[in-house]
């Protein structure tokens, strides 16, 4: 089985496997809950924001919240999540959006899951 690389469009650059990209932005989300932190602009700002709205196209996962609203950070939450059977707490990522009238919603999110669709994408078998 030949490894799937990730282009992350936003910075130029491919990692050379769906693992190696999946690991670096996990790093980051938990650097963001770990120091309760928004991220609101600079290069991971723009990475997070090209891997959700390229998942969101992918899949037409709230297509219309993304017509309607603007992204305006990243923050790292607690939560937990079921895999294998199992209820493992976790670091997530939480994407703030703002309608531009000072109304904000957040919502969780997943670039581990997001990172493995656009791989699949980018690498059709």
């Amino acid at each position: 089985m030949t490894a799937k690389t990730v282009t992350i469009e936003s910075k130029d650059y491919v990692f050379n496997t769906l693992k190696e990209a999946q690991k670096y932005y996990d790093a980051i989300v938990k650097e963001l809950f770990d120091a309760k932190l928004t991220l609101t602009k600079g290069q991971d700002f723009e990475d997070l924001k090209w891997i959700y709205t390229t998942y969101c196209g992918y899949t037409n996962h709230n297509l219309d919240k993304l017509s309607q609203f603007d992204i305006t950070g990243f923050k790292g939450i607690r939560t937990v999540r079921e895999k294998g059977g199992q209820y493992i707490p976790t670091e997530c990522c939480v994407i703030i959006f703002s309608d531009g009238n000072s109304n904000c919603t957040e919502e969780e999110f997943y670039t581990d899951k997001a990172i493995k669709e656009i791989s699949l994408k980018q690498n059709p078998r």
